[in-house]
C-alpha cells in the first residue's frame, strides 16, 4: 500500500509526504516514509531537501533454500596442528590452507535491511539552454544481510576476530581441534554508510542547417564510505570519482551519440590498484523510410580501453 500527499506550504514552498507499507508472507512487513521540501528561491533557482526511510527484503533463497554441502578452504592454526603438521609448517608466512566440510543453510529468521537517507540539492536554470543540478546525499544501512564465509566463522571461533558467531551458524571441532564441519549462511549484521555529491549539467543547442545537440555532464564524488566503521572509499572497486559526458546529435531521421566515461583511480599496491581510465561508447541510429524499421549500430568501449 502506498500514498503520496503534495502540500503547498506557502508561496514558492511545497512539501511532499509519502509512505509505503509492504507485507511479505515469508518474513514479515515493512513501512517506509519519506518527506521532501522544494523551495522556488528564484524563478530560475529551486532548492530541495528530503529525508526518508527504506528497506530491502531478504530473497526467497536466503529464507528457504535447502541445506547444501560445500567444500570450503580455510586457514586455521589449530586445525593445521590437529592435522598432524609441524609448528613450523603451520606458522609459515604462506599460511597453509585446508579443505573442510561445509554446510550452507538458509536463515528464516532474516529481517530486511533498513536504510535512513537524506539529501540536499539545488537546480539552477542558468539559461533556457543551460541548467545545473547539485545534490548532496547521505545513506546509512543497518542490519545488512551478509553471507558469512567459512573463513570468517573460523576466525571468530579461534579468536582472530572478536565478533560473535551468528545464531544458527557454527564451527564444530573434535577434541584435538580438527574442524569437522562449518555451517555458514546469511545473517543480519553490520552497518554500511555512504556519503557523496552529484553534479549534473545539461547544455542544449540547435541550428537549422546542423540539427540539435545535447551535452550532459555528470560528476559523482564519493566523500565517505564505510562498513562497520572501516572506511573503504578509494579502495579497490570503490573509486571516489566518476565522470560521464553524454553527447547526442539529432538531424532529421539520424541520431548519433558519443558517451565518454571516466572512472578515477582506486586501490593500492597491497590490495590491487587500478589507475584512472576513460572509455568511449558510440552509437548511430537511422529511422529508415520504411515504416517501423530503424537501423542502429553502436559499440561499447569503442577504443578497447
Amino acid at each position: 500500500i502506498g500514498a503520496e500527499l503534495l502540500l503547498p506550504v506557502m508561496k514558492g514552498l511545497e512539501a511532499t509526504i509519502s509512505a509505503r507499507y509492504e507485507k511479505y508472507s515469508d518474513y514479515g512487513s515493512d513501512f517506509s516514509p519519506k518527506v521532501g521540501l522544494a523551495f522556488q528561491a528564484l524563478p530560475t533557482l529551486k532548492l530541495r531537501a528530503s529525508f526518508g526511510k527504506g528497506f530491502s527484503a531478504p530473497t526467497l533463497p536466503q529464507l528457504t533454500q535447502k541445506p547444501a554441502y560445500s567444500a570450503d578452504s580455510i586457514v586455521d592454526r589449530q586445525h593445521c596442528l590437529a592435522d598432524g603438521n609441524t609448528v613450523a609448517f603451520c606458522d609459515a608466512a604462506s599460511k597453509p590452507s585446508f579443505q573442510i566440510d561445509g554446510l550452507v543453510i538458509s536463515n528464516p529468521a532474516l529481517s530486511s535491511e533498513k536504510a535512513t537517507q537524506y539529501g540536499l540539492g539545488a537546480v539552477w536554470d542558468i539559461t533556457p539552454a543551460l541548467s545545473v543540478k547539485v545534490d548532496y546525499w547521505n545513506v546509512k544501512i543497518t542490519d545488512v544481510i551478509s553471507n558469512i564465509s567459512a573463513q570468517t566463522l573460523v576466525n571468530r571461533d579461534n579468536g582472530t576476530s572478536n565478533l560473535p558467531i551468528p545464531a544458527g551458524l557454527s564451527v564444530t571441532r573434535d577434541s584435538t581441534g580438527f574442524i569437522t564441519q562449518v555451517v555458514r549462511g546469511a545473517t543480519n549484521e553490520g552497518e554500511l554508510k555512504r556519503e557523496g555529491i552529484d553534479v549534473n549539467a545539461i547544455f542544449q543547442h540547435k541550428y537549422a542547417s546542423l540539427g540539435s545537440f545535447r551535452h550532459e555532464l555528470t560528476f559523482s564524488h564519493l566523500m565517505k564510505a564505510s562498513t562497520n566503521g572501516v572506511s573503504f572509499e578509494g579502495t579497490f572497486g570503490a573509486p571516489k570519482d566518476r565522470i560521464t559526458l553524454a553527447n547526442s546529435w539529432t538531424w532529421g531521421p539520424v541520431m548519433a551519440s558519443w558517451n565518454i566515461n571516466h572512472i578515477g583511480k582506486n586501490g593500492d599496491d597491497d590490495v590491487g590498484y587500478v589507475g584512472g581510465y576513460t572509455t568511449h561508447d558510440v552509437q548511430v541510429k537511422w529511422e529508415t523510410p520504411l515504416k517501423g524499421i530503424t537501423l542502429t549500430v553502436g559499440a561499447l568501449n569503442a577504443l578497447d580501453k
